[in-house]
């Protein structure tokens, strides 16, 4: 056949279809149409009332008819009437929506993707569809030719399916596993009906017109896997056709139409960007053809047509909307002389007097953009022509290739299309007053609903299993599967909690599910492959015969019966090792697909009635139990896959479910490496009309096999008999469909097929493509002929003898055409980096049509929500596109100096704004996005934002996205609708060298050291704070001449990513800060929230110049710390910086500047990088941390939209507020505050010796938790050089690891191992200091204060840090709580540019802590001496803190003493610390080390940060803890609002008796000696040890459970010398004025009884003595306390068959029978199963 007949042969399809539709258009009256319900699929009642008449369509207002046709075949129709009103009616709109492939999958629920193909001519067109459905068998796709007709009230779109023909062109060919399916017809009929004249003999008529939406469809998808339900088809078409309307609507004018072409133009590609809203057009001026046949007689319409190609000779066609502007890209390509040809370009649009002047059909404004060219010089040039039509501005201007053109206006040309069948439109009007509501009866009506009742579109149901089986059988089989894969589907969604690891080996991680019943055992194996993909894993898994590779122990693997399209009958054999039997089992083994996860799951097969082929089970095999074995395989991306095995099996005899974990190892280890090393076997992906009877495969020879024989029952319905118009073959056939592997597995294939085929298809794709790499063979028989016939295909390896030809492909000796599907390097390039995400695990029975009706249904009704409620009437709704078309301005005028600017600008921008928009025309409603509502808490916009970033955190980094700009990194935008329909977001990602995350976030939430490297920032006042730097504040941003500058109300807050630590670091350090620092991305997020909702705040204090307000979509920082283990050479540290945002700046800024601005914004990243390189990091408070710990995002993302937010405290005792970092004076400040009920226990009982059975636990929040130590060593007050004393270091030694700061796991005194928990003093907060920042040592200003009875909200700083008086020494009253500081040397860290250079001066880390240890002793009685013992009085301060909450607030500033020196004068070994004025030594790395440990010092307080997460469970939207502010400006408030707000001020009477810490500290030192330091004081914590006692007075070098119960002062002083009599006279009188003066001058109040205990002193002898003795003791005690273990003595080997998991084994070596009073003594080993 050659190419003409080709073409003739689809055109005759296409006339065939235009007949079938003409009948069906005449016939809508005739009773052979019965009507099917379109119910709610979620049960929602219709919306009832007069405002319903004029809302926009729904789902259940479309009319959805059946006939059945004489093939057997359903035609379907669906009718929507929508009433317009005095609304213009653009069919234009309607045709540049159905001529735009592109854009069917977002109004057509089963389609996933369309694209055009060829353009046969002006109005005719072959486009390719890929549905959703057929999964999870194979999916389906189909070519169509359509051709458009259109005259002034109708407009008709009528395709249907290529013929199928064996030299069609390789593009039109199948492409597995796509499966051609066939459309008969699918039209649509659009009419715009005007109201009649009523007559005597007419009925009366609305006086509305209305539009008419009319579809017929009729499409055979050749699926033996339906969904046998009407409802499901009618919901289709319902869904199908509202989502038309809504998408013209929203759309329509937006779409560029390409409306004709003439002689000399070859139109070659056409596409539409849907994300840009482009349209790009390829067309090629070639010699015109002049002598093309031209018949001697023609139709009208036919002479319409030869008048327009004639017209636009060297010409092509746009129609354009002129409610928008638009952006011509024009270039040429060709030779030298060529390319040089001059063309035209005209804009002309129609005089308004004529539009619609003949049928009173009024229209959208559009303009005709004509683009011509001239003659070519010679008959062999060509000249490449590329046209891109883009959205471009709010104006309705048109610019071509930058420069303004043109618009003129014409007279009106005949409205009427060039491609007219009178015939037709005949038809049409005809049926334009037919009546469509009485063509259903009462009888179908409820027989379709309660089928649709009885299925409901859950899970589709596949057609009967075409065997001999009875029905009944069937259906028990169905059944069977379908329970089995609900349990496994169920199995691979239990949540990771659920699952217990047992073993890891060989890159494989089998845990077993934690079940309450222990006759449950299933194991979970899961594997992570790279460097294959998801079809070659697949294959080398269903492939019985790879398993020889692997498994030494494999024998056999025969197919007993193909029982469906998914189902196989198994029979698998295994060989005998020694004591072991040989197992088989018999399983019927099924396999669901789906574009990125394929699920393979049996279970065994027994039933012998159901299945007759099943073997008799042989008396020296063990016949293996298995109930489920599942097997899922899931695309990370194109060369990654994650193998998931389920196994819950019995292999029964000797074999226990014990060594079911090694062979899962085995088995997914050995499948791995066999992909890997082999590649995938060849595979049946789909045998249709043809049922298998063998499947080989022989590793060793490199074959495979397969035997099939025609199934007449296995054919599609309705294959034989092809209905009216349809365009598919008569003729029945046979396909077989095979992959194969050409890159690993064989560079060639020598094939065998036997009988010959009728014809074969191959293609071949990229190993690693999207579509399914690899070679895809389909092999077409003949039915008729090869029915009685067996057939068989034998595939090998190419034999050496070839010539060494990659790809070679022989079929039965001769070689084959294979079809090569090419894939550019880029994408090749970004297909091996794309990110790794794992994809959401559902079933893949479900149909997934009905999950996008129900998604899209949902969008609809939350976007009709808003527009009900605020207007009942039908204005607001009567056509979405009012509001679009109310933007029509002219364009504005602009100084010259400025065009070249907005040349640029408008050539940047692909979309609009509507506050662009408001500065050229009057104000206007612009919907939700113009303003956010007051409804919503400032918090909530930040936390949907944070959403939005986390979700686009994990998706892939180029998948919709457009290049903006690629100087120095790349920027990319795209439009998000969820963000804003208008505004697109731009990002941009850079990785910056030398710097972890952690410090690039301290700069960027420092709003001082954003006006160093941010130009455009200007000031901020902060209003409101929630506590962990979560807070509300109002920004400047500059604007830039000649506009003003704008303000945006901001909420911001700070998270990171929880990940799973590491399985194997250097040691548990560094793999806790690699897991939290270096793999978690940080997410700093702003946006903008109703400036309604701070009204109480005076907006002429924050915003005196009134400035334009402005919103922000979102602004988001993305920072990740790469791996230092990674592959990647960069510097350690590198952080990977991203930053998402989307501004609009409001006012009269146009929509290129905003665009314009938004697409530099993310450039800011190198500034950030920049300013870096010159500034040492800020101050970082670690404890309490900064920000939140966001938990990873639910798996089900059909629900997330409707997720809340919860918070989970995991701190009660802290609550960091605030913190602020002034760059140009280096000073730090932070607000904190310390509550005390929860920090603190209450007070003690009244029992004065604890024992276990008598002590109550409290509650979890006050008590202590283990991990860190919470005191701190202090140095000698003149050890300012750095280095601590040796009993310093003895003193930090003695404090163990174990204790935590305030809260913990154990609500009791007693510790894990049965000990005392002693007290430990309050650790108030973690401050980590870089002494880069301060060469010459700094200053650290304490201020505190206690606010007793109900929490008010404090008051935020009105001055920064930097300002006079705010860094003055603090006076007595501001100095409330007796706070401690200790000063450590932190070790380098690769993870921080600290540990970058050897010679940098290190990071300091500073705890504060409150001596509170010392009055938390129990009242003892020492069994010894009889003394009672008990803690001393609770100062005032203790008291109050307990009743109240405490506000502390940390400066850090350079000190004093060497502000103006020169630098070279400052001592760089030696950073002096200074605490209020008082020096506090630095310990060295070395100390630092030894007294807190490497694990403390680098622990990252990641345990101690707040918990987001998003939960569809949720009670709120937003936590309650975010809210309502903890604290709020007052300086900002407003007067009334001011007035009132009730006072925060400190009572006077809690600072007047208190006295300054200082004082008593320098007094303290005055009047003592240092002869011993406190920290050697033990005596509370001794008193509680009882028979212990004796070891606090005895030193040793380590004592993990001594404590220190006296917290040093910062002066550094030691506590006096003391005799056995007393306290020294000096010591008590400094510690004796005021109730603060314990913990202030650093001594504690001792008891006589601890001054006489503290002089026993015992000899080491004894101490091993005494210890020796308790270990014997404490061993007996624990013998006998522990629970004993009953053994069973079996006397018969025969009863360990029905042992379960759980039982221990026992092996005897030494037994003495009756030994005393019927007890044995034995020895013997005892295994654990």
């Amino acid at each position: 056949m050659d190419g003409a007949r080709l073409r003739e042969s689809w055109h005759n399809a296409l006339d065939n279809a235009q007949t079938h539709f003409r009948q069906l258009l005449t016939s809508p009256s005739s009773s052979e149409w019965k009507r099917i319900p379109v119910g709610n699929d979620n049960g929602a009642p219709p919306s009832k009332g007069k405002g319903r008449a004029s809302a926009v369509p729904e789902v259940s207002d479309v009319m959805v008819h059946r006939r059945s046709t004489k093939s057997g075949e359903s035609v379907y129709r669906a009718v929507l009437e929508v009433p317009v009103g005095d609304e213009p009616v653009s069919l234009e709109m309607w045709k540049s929506v159905l001529v735009t492939p592109e854009l069917r999958k977002e109004w057509d629920p089963a389609v996933e993707a369309a694209q055009l193909l060829e353009m046969y001519d002006q109005a005719t067109r072959i486009s390719k569809v890929n549905f959703r459905l057929g999964w999870p068998a194979n999916p389906r796709d189909a070519v169509t030719i359509s051709r458009t007709f259109n005259d002034a009230t109708t407009l008709i779109d009528i395709s249907t399916s290529l013929p199928r023909s064996p030299d069609e062109p390789t593009y039109l060919r199948p492409s597995p596993p796509y499966v051609r399916s066939d459309v008969a017809l699918f039209a649509w009929c659009i009419q715009r009906i005007q109201p009649q004249v009523n007559d005597q003999n007419s009925r009366p008529s609305s006086s509305t017109p209305k539009l008419r939406i009319t579809c017929f469809w009729q499409h055979n998808f050749r699926l033996l896997w339906n969904l046998n339900s009407n409802s499901g088809f009618g919901q289709q078409l319902g869904a199908m056709t509202v989502g038309l309307f809504k998408t013209v609507q929203q759309r329509g004018t937006r779409v560029p139409l390409l409306t004709g072409y003439g002689n000399g133009v070859s139109v070659e590609r056409i596409r539409f960007a849907v994300d840009r809203e482009a349209l790009t057009v390829d067309y090629s001026i070639v010699p015109e053809d002049e002598d093309h046949h031209q018949p001697s007689e023609h139709s009208l319409e036919e002479l319409h047509t030869i008048r327009e190609i004639r017209r636009l000779t060297r010409a092509v066609e746009f129609s354009l909307s002129s409610a928008h502007g638009w952006d011509v890209q024009l270039s040429t390509k060709g030779s030298s002389e060529v390319s040089q040809l001059p063309w035209t370009a005209q804009a002309t649009r129609s005089s308004p007097s004529g539009q619609g002047s003949d049928t009173g059909v009024t229209d959208h404004p559009k303009f005709v953009l004509n683009i011509k060219h001239a003659p070519l010089p010679n008959d062999h040039s060509v000249l490449k022509v590329r046209v891109v039509i883009e959205v471009s501005g709010p104006s309705s201007g048109l610019r071509l290739n930058g420069i303004p053109q043109p618009i003129e206006e014409l007279e009106a040309r005949d409205p009427s299309s060039f491609f007219i069948s009178q015939s037709m439109f005949q038809d049409a009007s005809s049926m334009a007053d037919k009546s469509f509501q009485t063509q259903s009866s009462v009888a179908t009506t409820a027989t379709s609903t309660s089928r649709a009742s009885t299925i409901g579109g859950d899970r589709p149901q596949i057609a009967r299993t075409l065997t001999e089986r009875s029905a009944a059988a069937e259906k028990s089989i169905l059944s069977r599967v379908k329970r089995n894969y609900i349990y496994f589907s169920s199995l691979l969604q239990e949540p990771e909690a659920k699952w217990k690891q047992t073993v890891e080996a060989k890159g494989v991680s089998v845990s077993q599910l934690d079940s309450i019943d222990p006759t449950l055992v299933v194991y979970r194996a899961e594997a992570t492959f790279v460097g294959i993909g998801l079809w070659d894993l697949y294959a080398a898994i269903t492939t019985p015969g790879a398993r020889a590779y692997w498994d030494k122990l494999y024998e056999d693997a025969v197919l007993l019966e193909d029982v469906n399209e998914l189902t196989e009958l198994w029979h698998y054999k295994t060989k005998p090792a020694w004591p072991v039997n040989g197992r088989d089992m018999v399983v019927l083994k099924t396999v669901y697909k789906s574009p990125n996860t394929i699920h393979v799951f049996a279970f065994s097969a027994d039933d012998p009635n159901l299945f007759p082929q099943i073997p008799p089970a042989d008396p020296n095999v063990i016949r293996t139990q298995v109930d489920l074995q599942g097997w899922a395989i899931e695309a990370l991306s194109p060369n990654t896959v994650l193998v998931t095995l389920l196994e819950q099996s019995d292999p029964k005899g000797w074999s226990n479910k014990g060594s079911i974990p090694q062979q899962m190892i085995t088995a997914v280890a050995g499948i791995g490496e066999f992909a890997i090393k082999c590649g995938g076997p060849p595979t049946v992906t789909r045998l249709e009309g043809a049922k298998a009877n063998q499947l080989r495969y022989d590793h060793e020879r490199g074959s495979f096999r397969v035997e099939y024989e025609g199934c007449a029952k296995r054919r599609v319905a309705n294959d034989a008999n092809a209905a009216p118009g349809s365009s598919s073959s008569s003729l029945p056939v046979i396909e077989c469909e095979i992959r194969c592997d050409l890159d690993t597995w064989a560079s060639s294939l020598d094939i065998v097929v036997d009988p010959p085929p009728q014809s074969i298809a191959a293609l071949r794709r990229h190993k690693f493509s999207s579509g399914g790499g690899g070679l895809w063979l389909t092999i077409t028989h003949d039915a008729i002929f090869s029915e009685q016939e067996r057939l068989q295909v034998i595939i090998r390896r190419g034999p050496m003898s070839v010539p060494k030809e990659k790809g070679l492909v022989m079929i039965n000796g001769v070689k084959a055409d294979v079809d090569m599907e090419e894939m550019p390097e880029r994408e090749r390039q970004n297909l091996t980096k794309q990110k790794r995400v794992k994809p959401v695990r559902v079933p893949l029975d479900q149909p997934p049509v009905l999950g996008v009706i129900r998604g899209r249904k949902a969008e609809w009704d939350a976007d009709k929500d808003p527009s009900m409620a605020d207007d009942g009437s039908s204005k607001g709704s009567s056509s979405p596109t009012a509001d679009t078309t109310s933007f029509v301005t002219t364009p504005p005028s602009f100084a010259t100096s400025f065009s070249k600017f907005f040349t640029y600008a408008v050539e940047q921008a692909t979309t609009t704004t509507q506050q662009a928009v408001a500065a050229i025309s009057p104000a206007m409603a612009g919907g939700e996005d113009a303003a956010p509502s007051s409804s919503k808490v400032p918090m909530q916009y930040a936390l949907e934002a944070l959403a939005f970033v986390q979700d686009l955190h994990s998706q892939p980094a180029s998948d919709g996205w457009t290049v903006v700009s690629e100087k120095d990194f790349p920027v990319r935008r795209r439009v998000y609708p969820e963000i804003s329909p208008v505004i697109p977001v731009h990002k941009g990602e850079k990785v910056i060298e030398g710097v972890a995350a952690e410090e690039i976030a301290s700069v960027l939430k420092s709003y001082d050291c954003r006006k160093q490297w941010d130009t455009r920032f200007d000031s901020v006042n902060i209003l409101e704070a929630y506590g962990a730097d979560a807070h509300t504040a109002f920004m400047v941003m500059k604007g830039g001449f000649p506009f003003r500058d704008r303000g945006f109300y901001v909420s911001s807050l700070i998270a990171r990513e929880t990940v799973s630590p590491p399985a194997s670091r250097r040691n548990a350090a560094e793999a806790e800060q690699l897991s939290s620092e270096s793999r978690a991305a940080m997410f700093y997020v702003s946006a903008s929230f109703s400036p309604e909702s701070v009204n109480h705040f005076a907006a002429s204090k924050y915003n005196a110049y009134s400035l334009p307000i402005g919103r922000v979509f979102v602004d988001a920082w993305i920072l990740e710390t790469l791996d230092p283990y990674s592959a990647e050479k960069y510097a350690i540290p590198s952080t990977r910086c991203c930053r998402v945002v989307a501004v609009d700046y409001a006012g009269s800024i146009p929509a290129a500047m905003n665009s314009t601005i938004n697409g530099m914004l993310p450039k800011s990243i190198l500034a950030v990088e920049s300013y870096l390189k010159n500034l040492s990091p800020s101050p970082l408070m670690r404890l309490p941390p900064a920000g939140f710990m966001l938990a990873p995002p639910p798996e089900d993302k059909l629900r997330t939209p409707q997720a809340g937010w919860t918070l989970r405290k995991k701190d009660a005792s802290r609550t960091f507020l605030t913190a602020a970092f002034v760059p140009s004076s280096k000073v730090y400040s932070s607000l904190i505050i310390l509550n005390g009920s929860a920090s603190l226990p209450p007070p003690a009982a009244t029992d004065r010796t604890p024992r276990p059975s008598r002590i109550v636990p409290n509650s979890t929040t006050n008590t202590q938790e283990a991990g860190a130590p919470s005191l701190s060593p202090e140095p000698e007050a003149d050890s300012v050089n750095g280095s601590a004393s040796e009993s310093q270091v003895r003193a930090a030694r003695s404090r163990s690891p174990r204790a935590r700061d305030l809260t913990g796991r154990s609500s009791t005194i007693f510790t894990p191992r049965g000990e005392v928990r002693h007290p430990v003093d309050i650790l108030v907060s973690e401050l980590i200091v870089d002494s880069k920042l301060y060469p010459g040592g700094y200053d650290v200003l304490l201020r505190s204060r206690i606010e007793k009875g109900a929490k008010l909200q404090l008051a935020l700083p009105a001055s920064s840090p930097g300002e006079a008086g705010s860094s003055d020494l603090p006076s007595a009253d501001e100095t409330i709580l007796p706070i401690s500081c200790a000063a450590y040397t932190l070790p380098p860290s690769p993870l921080h540019s600290a540990g970058l250079h050897v010679d940098r001066p290190p990071r300091h880390l500073l705890r504060f802590t409150l001596p509170t240890a010392q009055y938390q002793m129990s009242t003892i009685v020492d069994p010894l001496t009889g003394e009672t013992r008990s803690a001393p009085p609770k100062p005032q301060w203790l008291l109050d803190l307990e009743e109240g909450r405490a506000i502390i607030d940390i400066r850090v500033r350079p000190s004093a003493a060497t502000v103006g020196k020169a630098s070279s004068s400052v001592n760089k070994k030696t950073t002096t610390v200074a605490v209020n004025g008082v020096a506090v030594a630095v310990m060295s790395e070395k100390e630092s080390l030894t007294a807190l440990g490497r694990e403390e010092l680098l622990d990252a307080r990641a345990a101690k940060t707040d918990v987001l997460a998003r939960s569809v469970s949720a009670e709120e939207q937003v936590p309650v803890g975010l809210q309502a502010p903890l604290a709020v400006a007052q300086h900002l408030l407003d007067a009334s609002a001011k007035a009132s707000e009730p006072s925060d001020a400190p009572e006077p009477q809690e600072t007047d008796n208190t006295p300054a810490p200082c004082e008593a500290a320098e007094e303290a030192v005055e009047n003592t000696s240092p002869v011993v330091p406190s920290a050697e004081h033990h005596g509370p914590e001794g008193a509680a040890s009882g028979l212990m006692r004796f070891l606090n007075g005895y030193t040793l070098p380590f004592s993990p459970s001594r404590r220190s119960s006296a917290l040093l002062s910062p002066t550094g002083s030691e506590v006096p010398a003391r005799s056995p009599l007393g306290l020294h006279k000096d010591a008590t009188n400094a510690a004796r004025p005021g109730s603060g003066g314990d913990g202030s001058a650093g001594s504690a109040t001792l008891t006589r009884a601890q001054t006489s205990r503290a002089t026993a002193m015992y000899p080491l002898s004894m101490v091993v003595i005494v210890a020796l003795i308790a270990f014997l003791a404490g061993s007996l005690l624990r013998s006998l306390l522990s629970p004993a273990d009953f053994i069973y003595v079996v006397t018969d080997e025969k009863e360990l068959g029905s042992v379960s998991a759980g039982w221990r084994e026992m092996k005897r070596l030494l037994e003495f029978k009756y030994v005393l009073g019927g007890w044995d003594f034995q020895i013997a080993v005892v295994r654990r199963h």
